[in-house]
């Protein structure tokens, strides 16, 4: 699901651990897949994806459930996910603040600088292109 969505973190990045939230169908296979990341004072859900052929099922809303009530933002340029964020109580916001913001800009040029040592210009680019396109969610 990764390699085909290009404004997701590189597939070489995004490695199932201890961040990782997985919904699975009934045989098993999985269809949904977040990571929630630490950053200052809250939680960033900087990966999410739902296996096409199950979109529309309302598991993007129980992947978001499992993410906890703790304080979580989120980037995306995806309708659907604002639409899915809006309707379980985010809201648009410009900052999710100095130092969590300091955090994820970090965050950010490691993965650019990961992105150009694996050759991942494609995903750059594509990237780069839309970034004006990101908007910021949060739920406090």
């Amino acid at each position: 699901m990764f390699l085909r969505e290009l404004d997701l973190r590189p597939p070489s990045l995004a490695k199932i651990s201890e961040k990782s939230i997985i919904i699975y169908d009934n045989d098993n296979i999985p269809i949904a897949h977040a990571i929630r990341t630490h950053r200052w004072k809250g939680f960033e859900i900087n990966s999410f994806v739902i296996d096409p052929t199950h979109r529309g099922k309302g598991i993007s809303h129980k992947l978001l459930e499992k993410c906890g009530t703790a304080r979580l933002f989120a980037y995306t340029r995806d309708v659907r996910l604002q639409s899915v964020l809006e309707k379980a109580g985010f809201e648009r916001s410009a900052t999710p603040g100095f130092l969590c913001s300091l955090n994820v800009l970090i965050s950010r040029l490691a993965m650019v600088s990961w992105m150009i040592l694996s050759l991942d210009f494609k995903r750059i680019m594509h990237q780069l292109k839309h970034i004006r396109n990101y908007k910021l969610y949060v739920r406090e």
